[in-house]
């Protein structure tokens, strides 16, 4: 899947070096992909996305919903009729709500990156409030990766095989976990 070998150099303006917050660079990558649309739902964990969206304006357009299923089934019917990939994201304590829409997605292929937020990496297995030993467990029957970002450096990485793995046939949904800390981190280089 990549464009070089291993070993070798890579191919010039094949990759840049980024610094923000976590936010910063996470919007950062989903406008690499070409993306004009996040899908959202109302509720919390969405504050540093907005507060990276002030620098880009007009590059990265909200669709809110009003529920995180509605969020997957617009997303989903966007990259249907579009052609092209759909991100979401929604607040954590969402995620069940969402997974019927994710198994949905997944039956008719459907390439959608849906990421959500996660509680403080410095919480993580202390069962605190909202929060769950392992959220990617009940979505693994529903898509074809997920992830926990544990790094804010590598959530590029992330967003971008998230990306990749969403499309490559036969598609279908990824699911993608990002601390709440991770995107207020500052001064994050990846």
């Amino acid at each position: 899947v990549e464009p070089y070998i291993p070993g070798s150099p890579m191919p010039e303006g094949y990759a840049r070096e980024a610094t923000g917050t976590g936010a910063e660079l996470m919007v950062d990558q989903i406008l690499e992909t070409g993306a004009e649309y996040l899908f959202i739902a109302n509720g919390s964990g969405l504050g540093p996305i907005c507060d990276a969206l002030v620098d880009r304006p007009g590059k990265l357009t909200f669709i809110q919903a009003t529920h995180e299923g509605q969020v997957l089934s617009i997303a989903d019917g966007y990259a249907k009729a579009s052609g092209k990939t759909g991100f979401g994201m929604f607040s954590r304590v969402g995620l069940g709500n969402a997974s019927s829409n994710m198994y949905n997605a997944m039956k008719d292929r459907t390439p959608l990156v849906m990421m959500s937020d996660h509680a403080s990496s410095t919480n993580e297995g202390t069962d605190t409030h909202e929060d769950l030993d392992d959220w990617t467990e009940g979505v693994k029957p529903y898509t074809k990766w997920q992830w926990v970002v544990h790094e804010p450096t590598r959530m590029p990485e992330w967003i971008r095989r998230a990306y990749k793995l969403s499309n490559i046939l036969p598609g279908g949904p990824t699911h993608i976990r990002i601390p709440r800390n991770h995107l207020y981190a500052s001064d994050v280089t990846a």
